[in-house]
């Protein structure tokens, strides 16, 4: 079965609802478990009093591959999405892969107001499409608006301010994962179990933060996979009918961008103030945000995890440049064995690497998967990858100038 016929099959067997899933011809299963979040650090933000009335952001149900016949593990990998992803259809297949490939089990964790944790009402077509014309009068010439994107641009363009709110609970939410993991809290794990990270886009500036704060030690003896993410805020291009509006990502460029200026106002919330400046994580958000914001502080972070780490970005990744990874990465590692650039032989974007809807190309999509997700499962079961059989790969078949689909390990 491929990448195609799996994301197919995948989408049709999984749901919240079901305690245990079984899936055919598989040594894996998966199990939903509940997670309760308590974002009291977030008392008092801009945003926060409205969103603190969302139930299902506070309570919810996370999915977990497990190898089967397994009723307690000792090894987990914790997978990690995109931002504005709404179901975890796309990612399925990469999680079942890495389960059965590692025999870990891979527990599939959404960020805040993402996956299942947002309001049923964001993704009713009917109900938001009077909603997008609503904003679509109000801001002239706005570009990439979607019923897809309109409910993260609406809050956004609102509050600024959620981008770091949703990215601090997503944090502390992600750090009481690891603790009930560790200490054996956790139904499915046994005490000091060990922990592995894949994550994907905005997932991975979450990681570098964690990486850089005083939080890091809770990542300590984890290895940690970035694909397709990883760069300096201040040169994402967020504009995506996927992901967000021109509005909403100006909005937070401009806000964040003026965060650290006198003139910016930002002193007026104190609360806010705060976070940004003297709490370990606001520091840590603040030294990704520019190349030049404390600069030490995130270059002697993302050193300490040096080892520890694997980034493989996309050539024509348009929404996370290739560019502002290797600003966050630096070069010494983006010229290592465990930074790569790999690049497909297909029309591919940054929100859908693996296309599931064409039938031509179905054979180099599965291709395409595999050599990212085998470079993660050799990263992460300690075998050294095959540097010849990766230099080697390529595709059948005529593909012009995209003909070779690894780059190569050095940064280009």
């Amino acid at each position: 079965m491929n990448y195609s016929e799996e994301y197919q099959q995948l989408k049709e067997l999984y749901t919240t609802d079901a305690d245990e899933i079984f899936i055919p011809d598989s040594p894996v299963r998966i199990l939903n478990f509940e997670f309760q979040s308590r974002p009291e650090m977030l008392s008092g933000l801009p945003g926060y009093k409205e969103d603190r009335t969302i139930s299902e952001n506070l309570q919810f149900r996370y999915p977990v591959f497990v190898p089967d016949g397994k009723n307690r593990s000792r090894k987990a990998i914790v997978f990690l999405h995109g931002l504005n992803e709404r179901n975890w259809y796309k990612h399925l297949a990469g999680a079942k892969r890495l389960s059965e490939k590692t025999g870990k089990a891979v527990i599939m964790f959404p960020l805040s107001f993402h996956i299942n944790r947002g309001m049923q009402e964001w993704t009713n077509t009917r109900k938001m499409a009077q909603v997008l014309e609503t904003r679509k009068q109000k801001f002239p010439g706005v570009r990439e608006s979607s019923i897809v994107n309109l409910a993260l641009s609406e809050r956004l363009t609102q509050y600024p301010q959620r981008f770091f709110n949703s990215g601090m609970q997503s944090a502390m939410d992600l750090v009481a994962l690891l603790t009930q993991i560790r200490k054996g809290v956790h139904p499915l794990f046994e005490v000091h179990s060990g922990i592995d990270i894949f994550a994907y886009s905005i997932s991975c500036m979450l990681l570098q933060t964690l990486m850089i704060s005083d939080e890091s030690e809770v990542l300590r003896g984890c290895k940690i996979v970035f694909f397709a993410g990883g760069s300096i805020f201040s040169h994402l291009q967020g504009v995506s009918k996927f992901i967000m509006d021109s509005v909403a990502f100006d909005t937070i460029q401009e806000f964040y961008a003026g965060l650290f200026k006198k003139e910016a106002g930002f002193s007026r919330n104190k609360e806010l103030q705060y976070c940004m400046m003297e709490h370990n994580f606001g520091k840590a958000f603040g030294s990704v945000l520019s190349p030049k914001i404390r600069k030490k502080e995130r270059e002697n972070g993302m050193a300490a995890f040096s080892s520890s780490l694997m980034v493989i970005a996309l050539r024509d990744d348009k929404i996370i440049p290739l560019e502002g990874i290797k600003l966050a990465m630096g070069e010494k590692f983006c010229r290592s064995e465990q930074f790569s650039v790999v690049h497909f032989p297909y029309p591919y974007i940054h929100e859908n690497p693996f296309p599931v809807l064409y039938r031509k190309i179905e054979e180099q999509v599965e291709q395409s998967f595999r050599l990212v997700y085998d470079q993660a499962i050799q990263f992460f079961t300690g075998n050294r990858p095959d540097k010849r059989k990766a230099t080697a790969f390529s595709f059948s078949g005529s593909c012009d100038r995209h003909s070779a689909g690894w780059i190569g390990r050095k940064a280009v």
